[in-house]
This record gives C-alpha cells, sequence and structure tokens, in this order.
C-alpha cells in the first residue's frame, strides 16, 4: 500500500507534463495536416483556373474560326453571283447583236434585189429630166452668189453696229467708274482734310461763349472744350477749334498765337494756338503727325519773324537815312548833291 500511494503522489505531475505534451503533438499535426490540405487545395484552384483560361481560348479559336469560315463563303456567293450577273449580261447583248446583224443583212438583200429595177426607171426619168434640171442649177448659182453678198454686207453691218454699241458701253462704264472714284476721292479728302487748331494755357473758367469772343475776327465754325468729368463746366485748360477752310485756320494761327485771352474771371493771360490731328487718342502715328505739323508751323513763323524783323531794320535805317541827308542838305550849301533823296545818293557816284 505504501508504493501505491508514492506512485500517486508522483503521477500527478507526470500526467500533466504528459497532457500537455501530447496536446502539443495534436496541435502541431493539425496545423501540418491544414497545411497540406491548403497547398494541395491551393495548387488545385490553380489547376482549375488554368484549365478554365485553356478553355476560354479554345472556345474564342473556335469562335474565330467559325466567323472566318463565314466570311469566305459570303465572299465566294457574292464573287459567283457577280460572275453569273456577268456572264448573263454578256449573252443577252451578243444575242442582240446577232438579231441586229441579221436584221441588217436581209434589209441590204432586199435593196440589192429592188436596186437594178429602180436604176432602170431612173435612167430613163434621168435622160428626160437632165436638161431642166441643168437650167435650174444655174439659176440656183446665180441666186447663191447674190444672197452670199448681201448676207456677207449684213454680217459687216451687224459687226459695226455690235463695235459701237460696245464702245459706248464702255465709254459709259469708264464714266461711270470715274464719277465714283472722284466721289470717294472727295469724301476721303473732306474726311482727311479737317481744319482744327489746339488752344492751350486757358484759364479754368473757359467756356464756348468766352472762347469765341475771344475769336471774333475769325469765327470757328465749332468748339470743343475739355472738361472734368467730376465738373463738366470746370474746363481742363485747353480746347479744340475746327475751321471750314484752311485760310481762316492759317489766318487765326498768325493772329492769335501768343495772344492774351480775358474773360474777366482770371487774370489775362497768354495763349499757344497750334496745329493738330483729328481723331483723338495718343497713337504714336497721331503724335508723330502733329510734331510734324507743328514743326512746320514753328518754320514759317520764324521766318516771318525774320521777315519783319528785316523790314523794321530796312525803315529805321530809311529814316536815318532821311535824317543825314537833312542834315547834310542844311549844313553843306555848296553840296553838289544837295536836292537828291538819300536813298538814291548811295546809287551815284
Amino acid at each position: 500500500m505504501g508504493d501505491k500511494k508514492r506512485k500517486l503522489t508522483q503521477n500527478p505531475h507526470e500526467k500533466a507534463s504528459k497532457d500537455k505534451k501530447e496536446k502539443k503533438e495534436k496541435k502541431e499535426k493539425k496545423s501540418k495536416l491544414r497545411d497540406a490540405e491548403e497547398s494541395v487545395n491551393g495548387k488545385d484552384t490553380e489547376e482549375k483556373a488554368e484549365e478554365v483560361k485553356e478553355e476560354k481560348k479554345e472556345k474564342k479559336e473556335k469562335k474565330e474560326k467559325k466567323e472566318k469560315k463565314e466570311k469566305k463563303e459570303k465572299k465566294e456567293k457574292k464573287d459567283k453571283k457577280e460572275k453569273n450577273d456577268k456572264k448573263e449580261k454578256k449573252e443577252k447583248k451578243e444575242k442582240k447583236e446577232k438579231k441586229a446583224k441579221k436584221e441588217t443583212s436581209e434589209e441590204e438583200e432586199a435593196e440589192d434585189k429592188a436596186a437594178p429595177a429602180a436604176e432602170e426607171e431612173t435612167a430613163d426619168a434621168m435622160d428626160v429630166d437632165a436638161e431642166s434640171t441643168e437650167n435650174k442649177d444655174e439659176e440656183k448659182k446665180e441666186e447663191t452668189l447674190e444672197e452670199k453678198r448681201e448676207r456677207r454686207k449684213k454680217n459687216k453691218k451687224d459687226k459695226k453696229e455690235k463695235k459701237a454699241q460696245e464702245a459706248a458701253e464702255n465709254a459709259k462704264q469708264q464714266e461711270q467708274q470715274s464719277e465714283g472714284q472722284q466721289e470717294q476721292q472727295d469724301e476721303e479728302q473732306q474726311k482727311s482734310s479737317r481744319f482744327i487748331a489746339f488752344v492751350g494755357n486757358l484759364p479754368y473758367s473757359a467756356n464756348n461763349e468766352t472762347i469765341k469772343e475771344h475769336f471774333v475776327k475769325t469765327p470757328p465754325a465749332s468748339i470743343r472744350v475739355a472738361t472734368e468729368k467730376d465738373k463738366p463746366t470746370r474746363c481742363r485748360g485747353f480746347a479744340f477749334i475746327e475751321f471750314e477752310n484752311f485760310d481762316r485756320m492759317k489766318t487765326c494761327l498768325k493772329l492769335y498765337h501768343h495772344s492774351m485771352f480775358n474773360d474777366g474771371k482770371y487774370p489775362p493771360r497768354r495763349i499757344n494756338v497750334e496745329l493738330t490731328a483729328g481723331g483723338g487718342g495718343k497713337s504714336d502715328y497721331r503724335q508723330s503727325k502733329i510734331e510734324t505739323k507743328n514743326k512746320k508751323l514753328n518754320d514759317e513763323r520764324q521766318r516771318t519773324s525774320k521777315q519783319m524783323s528785316k523790314e523794321k531794320d530796312r525803315k529805321t535805317r530809311h529814316k536815318n537815312g532821311e535824317e543825314e541827308g537833312d542834315a547834310q542838305a542844311a549844313g553843306d550849301p555848296d553840296d553838289n548833291f544837295a536836292g537828291v533823296h538819300p536813298s538814291r545818293r548811295i546809287r551815284l557816284p
């Protein structure tokens, strides 16, 4: 009994360790079996997928082969039909040609048979009518010659009339074209030849009425005063004056350039009257045009100023010469040129 109890006291620990080992072994076996089954199943699925793909490929190839065969058969059928149609058409044409040839040959034979009898009859008739036909032919020839002459005359007259009509029509067209061109040129000149002058250094109180009063001697056709956007009654210091012709604009430029503008509201100031170009804007072409015009105007003004200065110098010299001549005539009674005008004394030897 004592030995059995010892065995029982030792067994519980051993049994627990054995049980654990057995469980681990079972788990390992199960996991191995599962892995083996999964690997087998994976291989089977891959094989099945490959088989399915191969089957699909085979089906596609079979369908394509069938379609190709059907297309070939259809083409062959069409070609056969076309060939048969062509053959039938050719046969029909040949039959028609044969029939036409037969008919023409029969007609020729009938004519050949009837020809000798007709020739005999016509020979007798020709002998009788030969003389009459010769006379008729001569008359016809004479008539034809006269008709030809008359036709030639008529044709010549018709040609001359047509040429005269064409010449008259061409002249009318040329006149109309020239008139239209002249009208266009006149319109272009009127558009391009606008006589506009620029007025600068105006006071803020300047308006159309005061500008008209200032330019009374050469009244402009239209006045455009540049005003501010916020205050339309306030002048921006410049305006544009347009004239009817070039002469009035020229006189205005001579008379009123650097003239004193006085409207009573601001102190009088010197204004500038210069040339400008129509159209407005600040384009390079317009500015260059205005510069060239004003250069010419300044050159003309310089020339006129030089001429004026020369005339003044001449007058002063003339006056000084007269005074000297009077003094000499009064101081030298024995002078031989006492009664000669001083302007002529210089010419005398």
